[in-house]
C-alpha cells in the first residue's frame, strides 16, 4: 500500500516537473516584502522550485495523510516557526498560464507548482506568508479553482514539528477565513492530501507536499 502511494505521489510530482520545461511564467513586480524580484530573481526562484521537486523524487515517503472535510470543523493546531526562521511578511506574485509554472518563497521554505492544465487562462497568482511566527499563507485570488491539483512543497527543518512525532501528523489545512487567533486549537474546514518525505538518510520527516484544488488560506497544522 505504501509503495503504491509513493508511486502515485511521485508520478504526480514528476509530471508537474516535466510540464515546467515549457511553462508559461511571467513574473510581476513585488508587492510588500518579496523573496523574488522580477525578473532575475524570479527566474532563480523558478530554478529553486525545480530543484525542490527533484529532491522530493529522490526522497522516501514516510506517511500520507488523506483528504478530510468536515463542515463542523476539524480541530488542529497551527505549526509555528522556530527561532532559526526570520518572521516577516513575504509576498510573491506572477502570471501563471495554461502550461503551468512555479513560484518559490525561499525565506519560508515554500514552493508552489502549477501543472499544465491546472488553469484555463493566464491568472495573476499572489502568495503572502504570515509574518507572526506561523507557517501560514494567504493564496490569491480567493476562490480560484484548479482543473488539476496544484502542489505545495513545504520544508520542515525550521518548523516546531521538525524532529518530533508531530512531523508525521502535520498537514496542509484549509481555512475559508483567516482565524483571528492562531494559538491553541482552531478548526480547519479541510485537511489536504499531504505526503511527508524524508529527503535525507536520517529518516526524519523534513519535507512535505500538499495537493490543493482551490485557493484561499492554508497553513501547516498538526492534529
Amino acid at each position: 500500500m505504501m509503495r503504491s502511494r509513493f508511486i502515485r505521489s511521485s508520478t504526480l510530482v514528476f509530471a508537474t516537473f516535466v510540464a515546467l520545461s515549457c511553462s508559461d511564467y511571467s513574473p510581476t513586480g513585488p508587492t510588500g516584502q518579496s523573496d523574488l524580484q522580477a525578473p532575475t530573481t524570479a527566474q532563480d526562484g523558478l530554478l529553486s522550485g525545480l530543484l525542490g521537486l527533484v529532491t522530493n523524487l529522490l526522497g522516501s515517503v514516510l506517511h500520507v495523510i488523506t483528504f478530510q472535510y468536515d463542515p463542523n470543523g476539524i480541530p488542529v493546531n497551527a505549526v509555528r516557526w522556530t527561532g532559526m526562521h526570520v518572521n516577516q511578511t513575504r509576498t510573491v506574485s506572477a502570471y501563471i498560464g495554461r502550461t503551468g509554472g512555479v513560484l518559490a518563497m525561499p525565506g519560508s521554505d515554500f514552493t508552489i507548482t502549477f501543472p499544465s492544465g491546472a488553469l484555463s487562462q493566464t491568472t495573476l497568482i499572489t502568495i503572502i506568508s504570515d509574518g507572526n511566527g506561523y507557517v501560514s499563507y494567504d493564496m490569491k485570488p480567493h476562490g480560484l479553482q484548479f482543473a488539476k491539483p496544484v502542489i505545495v512543497t513545504q520544508r520542515l527543518q525550521n518548523t516546531s514539528v521538525y524532529g518530533t512525532s508531530l512531523a508525521l501528523k502535520a498537514a496542509g489545512a484549509y481555512f475559508p477565513q483567516e482565524p483571528t487567533n492562531l494559538s491553541g486549537t482552531i478548526k480547519a474546514l479541510e485537511i489536504e492530501t499531504t505526503t511527508i518525505f524524508s529527503s535525507q538518510n536520517n529518516g526524519k520527516a523534513d519535507v512535505e507536499t500538499w495537493q490543493l484544488n482551490h485557493f484561499s488560506r492554508y497553513m501547516l497544522a498538526s492534529g
